[in-house]
């Protein structure tokens, strides 16, 4: 069909990069030189990052069905400010513009009730070791090879060979016997490995990290925790007496601001979203970059050739400029620090994407499937592409809320729960101020015909003289100058602020007396004051439970991932099992010690002494020792401690001819896993010596 004035074609669309490359074949056809390929603005990897931050954030910020405002709203009633609009029209009428600082209040009473969970004395996890190990092949060997044997020592001996039921039954006792030792030895390495994962957690800065989310935790929408990912840290080593400065990889967690976060808007449940990132660096973040494997160096110097002498400020948010008033920083706009913005990609791009960056092929099977990677940009550089190697496929984002909402991440913090609260508090606490101010003295009413000409009706001081003329009117029996006294009504307005903020305690669910405040007669007493504690420790649980689900094991498990696929040492075996226990040391706090206790002391008699005897009782002291802050393990003996002051006080009993002392030696025996003294058949044959020393490489 031929195009003309009304009439219908095919229009053909050529891009950017077509086109500079059609005019520059051009120029050079014309010049006789050869043309070079254009510089593309961005890859098409950096430009699928940057339209997915894009999306992201148009959701977030769109009002009434994102959460910016919410997260402003937050962070000014935490620093006790009032809303732009609402403190223009305080000052318009010219009141005071108090803030009660009731949600502050709470924040800082559930990040302290939060920390004695997650960060005192007693750890919020732990290791699980498998519940039934399985028995090493050369032990179940070495046990067939010791049943042979004591046949054959009963053969020699001219007895009789045992029946087949004896002989099953000899063979389980072995095997359990083996089964036992193998569950303390696999409960042991779990010991030693829960110590070295807490150590890494320690050298990586979680508990840090954990310390700061918690204060998020019910202040926003939702707190987020990163990690663990790979960071080059400084570390000072003493040789000789000189210091030696080292710098090594170590994994580290950090605290996501959630102004920072981005992720999928559909997204029901996070660990399905693609997560973006949004952080400021400089130019030594940068410089550690080059030392770190898996970061394109090319890119990275082109960033600090490019951007690091001004900075880049490219990746601007609507909250960026009251946020940053709020938080006491520079605007990002200015960006006179000269930072350098990077957006952190986390989630499944599409393989041609990742094959036009230059990934191998090898990795990358498939260009029409997606691959769950990790991608930095800055700008238009990517300065990183890697293929995330969580074999969960989940990104290092944890986050979770003090109120959690069904179908989305996005829960409620106790600024939304108290926002009604809030406002009511603040008005009753102006105008109980505006109401003092007015009451605090006199009101004056000045007749301005009867003042004497000069005479400076404005200012008031005792003893002062009015000159005063005559009524015109010859009404002179008005005074010139009256006083009257306004009320005062703060009484009831203290009681309208207290009924209020006695309000804000039940939609929390956190009371005054959680946080050491005063209570009524019923908290008068230590048995009212836990039944109190124990009934507003619901809310608690119900978070610390938020906290151990969505945070605690995801961490702790993608910890147990890495140190998986990198240690070579075996210090795990894969069968353990992380064990959270946030939720119940919230709820045994308060009661737990008084229950150790008064186990101890029902237990303290002869006849449960002979039943858990005195290693079952230095087990329960232990742990007593060390929640009281006290080195259970060197106050208490050890097990061979134990063993050994039997033997010394069975060796004496025997001397000074004490009957009932006899075969201590052969208990403390049994309980370290053997059978001493164990027959084969009834009275006769000859009595086998302890299972463990017998079976060599065994577990102990």
């Amino acid at each position: 069909m031929a195009n003309g004035p009304g009439s219908f074609g095919a229009l053909r669309v050529v891009s950017n990069a077509d086109t500079t490359a059609v005019l520059a074949k051009q120029q050079a056809d014309r010049a006789g030189t050869p043309a070079e390929p254009p510089v593309p603005d961005a890859s098409s990897l950096a430009s699928f990052v940057l339209d997915q931050y894009s999306l992201m954030k148009r959701h977030r910020d769109t009002v009434g069905r994102g959460w910016s405002d919410r997260l402003l709203s937050a962070l000014r009633a935490f620093n006790g400010q009032y809303d732009p609009s609402q403190l223009n029209e305080i000052k318009r009428f010219g009141g005071s513009d108090v803030y009660a600082r009731v949600i502050a209040m709470k924040c800082r009473g559930t990040s302290s009730l939060l920390r004695d969970v997650y960060l005192g004395a007693d750890k919020s996890w732990g290791l699980v070791p498998d519940p039934d190990p399985a028995i090493p092949p050369e032990v179940m060997q070495a046990i067939q090879q010791l049943v042979h044997s004591e046949l054959g020592t009963i053969v020699q001996n001219g007895g009789q060979l045992p029946q087949a039921t004896a002989l099953r039954d000899r063979i389980g006792q072995l095997t359990e016997g083996a089964r036992q030792a193998a569950k303390k030895k696999a409960a042991q390495q779990a010991k030693i490995a829960e110590d070295k994962l807490q150590d890494i957690l320690n050298e990586g800065g979680f508990y840090h990290a954990l310390q700061e989310f918690i204060t998020d935790l019910p202040l926003f929408p939702y707190a987020c925790i990163k990690g663990p990912t790979v960071r080059l840290k400084t570390d000072v080593e003493w040789q000789n007496g000189k210091a030696v400065t080292v710098t090594k990889p170590k994994l580290v967690w950090s605290r996501v601001d959630p102004f920072d976060l981005y992720w999928t808007p559909g997204a029901a449940d996070i660990s399905d979203a693609n997560v973006v990132e949004r952080s400021r660096l400089t130019r030594a973040d940068l410089n550690d970059l080059l030392d770190i494997p898996g970061y394109d160096q090319t890119e990275v110097r082109a960033v600090l050739d490019e951007y690091g002498r001004g900075g880049l400020s490219d990746t601007w948010d609507q909250t960026d400029n009251e946020r940053s008033v709020l938080e006491s920083r520079e605007n990002p706009r200015f960006n006179q620090s000269g930072m350098i913005d990077c957006l952190e990609f986390q989630g499944n791009a599409q393989g041609r994407f990742l094959l036009e960056q230059g990934m191998d092929p090898k990795l990358i099977q498939d260009e029409m499937r997606d691959y769950f990677v990790n991608v930095w940009v800055i700008g238009r550089h990517v300065i990183k592409t890697q293929l995330i190697p969580s074999p969960r496929k989940r990104h290092q984002y944890f986050i979770t809320s003090f109120e959690k909402v069904p179908g989305t991440p996005v829960g409620n913090g106790l600024p939304d729960i108290l926002a009604d609260i809030q406002n009511v508090c603040n008005a009753t606490l102006r105008a109980m101020v505006n109401n003092l101010s007015m009451a605090s003295g006199p009101q004056v009413v000045v007749n301005d015909d009867r003042v004497s000409p000069g005479e400076d009706s404005e200012s008031m001081f005792p003893w002062k003289r009015w000159h005063v003329k005559s009524d015109p009117m010859g009404n002179n029996t008005e005074p010139p100058v009256s006083f009257f006294q306004p009320s005062n009504n703060a009484q009831e307005t203290m009681g309208v602020y207290s009924f209020w903020t006695e309000l804000a305690d039940e939609m929390s669910a956190i009371p005054r007396y959680m946080t050491g405040a005063q209570t009524g007669s019923i908290g008068r007493t230590a048995s009212g004051l836990s039944m109190l504690m124990s009934n507003s420790s619901k809310i608690l649980q119900t978070v610390a439970s938020n906290i151990d689900r969505d945070v605690m094991e995801g961490i702790i498990g993608a910890l147990f991932d890495m140190v998986m696929l990198t240690d070579t040492t075996g210090l795990l075996t894969g069968e353990e099992e992380v064990r959270v226990l946030g939720v119940n040391v919230a709820i045994q706090k308060e009661t737990q010690r008084a229950r150790q206790m008064e186990f101890l002391q029902a237990t303290a008699n002869p006849i449960d002494m002979q039943i858990i005897g005195p290693k079952g009782r230095a087990k329960a002291l232990r742990p007593i020792a060390d929640t009281l802050g006290l080195p259970g393990q060197d106050i208490v003996p050890t097990d061979e401690e134990l063993d050994k002051q039997q033997q010394i006080a069975a060796q004496v009993a025997q001397q000074q001819g004490i009957p009932g002392h006899g075969g201590v030696g052969d208990q403390a025996g049994d309980a370290q896993g053997g059978q001493t003294g164990a027959r084969m058949n009834g009275n006769s044959g000859p009595t086998t010596n302890t299972v463990t020393p017998r079976i060599q490489g065994g577990p102990q």
